[in-house]
């Protein structure tokens, strides 16, 4: 620990008495700027949270609309999005999709590293395996465990697994395609190796055939449907279809009934997601330009017109109208305090009447979520934005305290240095002074 004698410390406080008024301007200025930074950070997450849980909303397909799909075969399901189209849809499953399942055996035997294996699928994609590559242990020969590890690790596997399975003391290879309908199906050849090709072909067994889902609009006699997957999401407009059952092929009535209806407090729930994001935002805005009063202290904006107008285009935005209607057509309405808040029976009366006024409210280009968003980009944007430009001036400001402090420091150390010399001048005359009159006594 350094040694601090009493003319030093009596230079730093003459030193730091000739900075001081300055240098508690600027740290004041300093904590006002670092405060104007942190509300800065507070408004954008809260402005980018606000965003994201608006931006969800704005879509065709998960909209503010919400509707309910029932089954009568709970082994058949069915979901719908905001496209879908109310009604009640019955229809007869013929078959299923299936991809095709096939086995062969290679006993316990291994066969000369010669020759190739080939599976061919439907759509004319190969993939051809030198047998010669295949020999993982460097005996010359292939065994069923090197063929299964060939094929699922080969970079040309157009779409067919393959796994052991033991049956009686015989080694069986399943090939099973990757996807299933029609194009699925597969033939295997082997070809330059007549041990293996005898023991493959003669072996071979069909497991499953490929084929299309097919189901029929109505009863088995209306209009075929087919599809190369279980899931049919393109015949109702909105509606995703998945059979795992078939009808029973004695009834020809037997079908399968989807009802989609219009579930109007599914809709408030995911309005309630937007009513929820702006009141959360309204009142960081409020918490930010608040005056304060005898318990609580201003906010940080207080005062400040371009963040209290923030608030005011939101209420603007939000009670425009919208292809004729405006939120308060479905009962969201601002309370004493300024938050938005659902009447559930008006909500309920005007879903009944007009549904897909509040799709035109929140979805499309000229909607109230698009104008939000527009809204919030004019404050987030990272290069132009407000918070960026403000920002950027809060930064320019600090730079200068920073230079300003920076000299500061250089005048305290200049003037330390002046007191110091000043005073063990002094300190020296006055020893002196006093040894020139001791020796006169």
């Amino acid at each position: 620990m350094s040694y601090t004698s009493p003319i030093q410390k009596l230079a730093q406080q003459f030193a730091y008495a000739d900075i001081a008024t300055q240098a508690t301007n600027l740290q004041n200025e300093q904590a006002e700027l670092d405060a104007e930074s942190s509300g800065l950070d507070s408004l954008s997450t809260a402005l980018t949270d606000f965003q994201t849980a608006i931006d969800a909303l704005n879509s065709d397909t998960d909209g503010p609309l919400t509707f309910s799909a029932t089954t009568n075969n709970e082994s058949n399901t069915v979901s719908a999005n905001s496209q879908a189209q109310a009604g009640t849809y019955s229809f007869y499953v013929s078959q299923l999709a299936q991809g095709q399942q096939t086995t062969f055996s290679m006993s316990d035997d291994t066969y000369a590293a010669t020759g190739s294996f080939e599976i061919t699928m439907d759509d004319g994609t190969t993939m051809d395996i030198d047998l010669s590559t295949v020999d993982e242990d460097g005996d010359n020969c292939v065994d069923a465990s090197e063929l299964v590890d060939a094929i699922n690790n080969s970079d040309d596997n157009p779409g067919v697994s393959a796994a052991l399975v033991k049956t009686d003391g015989t080694t069986t290879i399943m090939l099973t395609s990757d996807t299933t309908g029609e194009q699925s199906g597969f033939s295997v050849s082997v070809s330059g190796n007549t041990d293996l090709a005898t023991a493959e072909s003669s072996s071979e067994q069909s497991i499953t055939q490929a084929q299309d889902a097919i189901i029929h609009l109505g009863n088995e006699d209306g209009p075929a449907i087919t599809s190369s997957t279980n899931t049919f999401d393109d015949v109702i407009p909105g509606v995703t279809m998945t059979f795992s059952e078939v009808s029973d092929p004695d009834d020809p009535n037997d079908v399968t009934t989807f009802t989609v209806a219009e579930d109007s407090s599914g809709s408030q729930a995911k309005v309630q997601t937007f009513v929820d994001a702006y009141n959360t935002l309204i009142d960081t805005i409020d918490s930010l330009t608040s005056y304060g009063d005898d318990d609580t202290a201003s906010g940080v904006f207080a005062g400040d017109a371009g963040m209290n107008s923030l608030a005011n285009q939101m209420d603007d935005i939000a009670h425009a109208s919208y292809g004729g209607v405006s939120i308060v057509d479905y009962g969201i309405t601002l309370d004493s305090d300024g938050h938005l808040q659902i009447d559930s029976t008006q909500f309920s009366e005007a879903m009944e009447e007009n549904p897909d006024g509040l799709t035109a409210i929140f979805v499309g280009e000229d909607s109230m979520v698009a104008q939000m968003d527009d809204l919030m980009e004019s404050y987030l944007d990272s290069s132009n934005g407000i918070i960026a430009l403000r920002q950027e001036n809060i930064d320019d400001q600090q730079s200068k305290i920073q230079d300003e402090s920076d000299q500061l420091t250089e005048t305290y150390n200049t003037n330390y240095e002046r007191y110091v010399e000043e005073y063990t001048n002094t300190l020296v005359e006055t020893y002196t002074m006093k040894m020139s009159m001791a020796a006169f006594m």
